[in-house]
């Protein structure tokens, strides 16, 4: 959904709706665990709404894995333009992306300056405060202030979260009470860990990739994200990401695999897969999201290449390209 289609969600309090956009009300109930006092629709139907990476100034997690949940974020005053990627090409729910090399000329000036998507230099985006950030809904309450130098979130070592950090189907508040920007508050709706995703994922000319992992009892309004990534240690970066419903399966289609192998590999390549919410919100410089994340990471199998630390992982005759980390 476009930043206009999202930008006006504040809706009264007569309807029951939740107060969902940066400055639709700045008082904040006492902190707790609860969020029955907030009303609105169950999180249950919440949409799936990330920002545009073209729109994205800041995010914040709540991530559960297997040992830890972790809460975080940051907010910057612009777009940082090296994550803007381009798009090669969309088939489906997938698509292949490549990073955007800068082009400007002269150079921009690395510590204050950054080339943006026109190429001319700008002054490189600075993390802002937002003030307190509480989260709701968690087993256990979070307040968190932006770290005085790098200006980032994250859920302090007192209280403890306990693990699991939330219930699968929490309803789950983020809302900040206002800094250099206005306050702002979002949703996400309690996963379930990410179980199950078939490791090492076969990668293959010609066929389509399958990635399968153990459906949860309710999917909520939850998705998988994918992201194969069979270059990681080339000169140039390209990748393909998914986003489909939490059914247990999803193919990457042949002809993205075939153009993204095409466009070269290098050692130990992988596929990350994020069972998540999303829902976002606007403010002043662009597009704040909310995720509520569990994440795996898999092995990837290439057709005749193995990944190396040193030539002892090659086969006889064979030597470790040390940069690309692969024998031939």
């Amino acid at each position: 959904m476009g930043r206009m289609a999202r930008s006006l969600r504040c809706s009264l309090a007569a309807t029951g709706a939740w107060l969902a956009i940066s400055g639709c009300g700045s008082e904040e109930p006492p902190l707790d665990t609860g969020v029955g006092q907030l009303g609105g629709p169950p999180a249950s139907e919440l949409p799936y709404e990330p920002c545009a990476a073209d729109e994205r100034v800041g995010q914040f997690t709540i991530e559960l894995a297997e040992r830890y949940t972790r809460v975080g974020g940051q907010v910057y005053d612009g777009v940082v333009p090296g994550d803007v990627p381009i798009e090669l090409a969309a088939e489906g729910e997938c698509r292949l992306f490549s990073s955007r090399p800068p082009q400007c000329n002269p150079l921009c000036m690395p510590s204050l300056e950054v080339c943006d998507l026109d190429n001319t230099c700008r002054p490189r985006p600075i993390a802002r405060d937002l003030g307190a950030v509480t989260v709701r809904g968690l087993l256990a309450p979070v307040q968190m202030r932006a770290n005085d130098v790098t200006r980032g979130y994250s859920n302090p070592p007192a209280p403890r979260l306990p693990q699991p950090g939330f219930q699968p189907g929490a309803d789950l508040r983020l809302s900040s009470s206002g800094g250099e920007y206005a306050p702002i508050q979002l949703r996400g709706w309690g996963v379930s860990l990410l179980l199950g995703v078939n490791n090492p994922v076969l990668v293959r000319a010609g066929q389509p990739v399958l990635v399968t992992w153990q459906a949860p009892e309710i999917a909520g309004p939850a998705h998988v994200h994918i992201n194969l990534n069979i270059n990681h240690h080339g000169s140039n970066s390209e990748w393909i990401e998914c986003d489909v419903l939490d059914a247990g399966s999803a193919m990457i289609p042949s002809g993205l695999v075939d153009a993204l192998l095409a466009l070269g590999q290098t050692g130990f390549p992988t596929l990350t897969a994020t069972r998540r919410t999303a829902s976002s919100v606007l403010i002043e410089p662009g597009c704040v999201e909310l995720l509520v994340s569990s994440e795996v990471t898999s092995d990837v199998s290439l057709d005749d290449f193995t990944s190396c630390s040193d030539a002892s992982d090659c086969a006889p005759g064979q030597s470790c390209r040390p940069s690309e980390l692969y024998c031939e």
